[in-house]
């Protein structure tokens, strides 16, 4: 089994709909029953991606706080692609949840061994934005990270206090794949270009060879419950997207 975690540490950058989209161009190649997400945003939002709007359904939060295993909450959707949401909690079994995760630091990786996942696998994990149990959680289980940012002041800014995150998971996981990934980017806006250019050169050798840029029909694909590839297979972010996908897929086999 191979387990991504898609990280950021600012809100707005687009990680749920990278993590979903990623997650239907990887099935793309890798074929039915091989690609899995799983949401640890307590937001909730993952499942809109693939058409689930089902609220009642159980998902991880509820379902380790009653000590059952993952497989159950498992929804299949029809891009390929099993989602596991976070589920529409109260407060207390959001509090309840994040407590069972900062006593078990190896919660999740447990988790997903006894989800009944096949050996060849692939897994990624959304995570809330910021310093969080959940994050802790990811890097102790992952086999690659990938950092969301925008080519913007914002996102730039979080970059020392993410170096620290990166740094310190590399000394105690030397062997992590940790990259940057640049989304939204805009060509024909002259900051943003050069913001591109300048964090590519900056954050060598840990960027992402392959940007996502900026396109409606990222947004227009969600308001339909569907990925983007399925939405507008031959847009500019479905192409991105499809790259991106063959290039995850070489660096876990590393």
């Amino acid at each position: 089994m191979s387990i991504i975690g898609i990280v950021s540490m600012k809100g707005g950058v687009g990680k749920t709909s990278t993590t979903a989209n990623l997650a239907s161009a990887m099935a793309a190649k890798l074929g039915p029953g091989r690609v899995s997400v799983v949401d640890l945003d307590p937001q909730n939002a993952l499942h809109w991606h693939f058409g689930l709007s089902d609220p009642q359904t159980l998902g991880v939060c509820e379902q380790s706080l009653l000590d059952g295993d993952w497989q159950s909450v498992t929804q299949y959707t029809e891009f390929n692609v099993a989602c596991l949401p976070y589920g529409d909690v109260s407060e207390i079994d959001r509090e309840g949840f994040e407590a069972l995760l900062a006593q078990q630091p190896d919660w999740i990786g447990e988790q997903l061994q006894r989800s009944g996942l096949n050996q060849d696998a692939v897994v990624l994990i959304d995570t809330p934005p910021g310093p969080s149990v959940y994050i802790k959680q990811v890097f102790a289980c992952v086999d690659l990270i990938l950092v969301v940012l925008l080519a913007d002041a914002g996102s730039y800014a979080t970059i020392p206090a993410m170096q620290t995150w990166l740094d310190e998971a590399a000394s105690v996981r030397p062997r992590l794949g940790m990259y940057y990934l640049l989304n939204q980017v805009d060509r024909s806006e002259p900051l943003n270009r050069d913001t591109s250019a300048f964090l590519h050169q900056q954050l060598k050798p840990r960027m992402c060879p392959i940007d996502i840029h900026g396109d409606e029909a990222v947004g227009e694909a969600l308001a339909f419950g569907q990925p983007v590839l399925e939405y507008e297979p031959h847009g500019q972010a479905s192409l991105d997207l499809a790259r991106l996908a063959t290039w995850v897929i070489d660096a876990l086999n590393r």
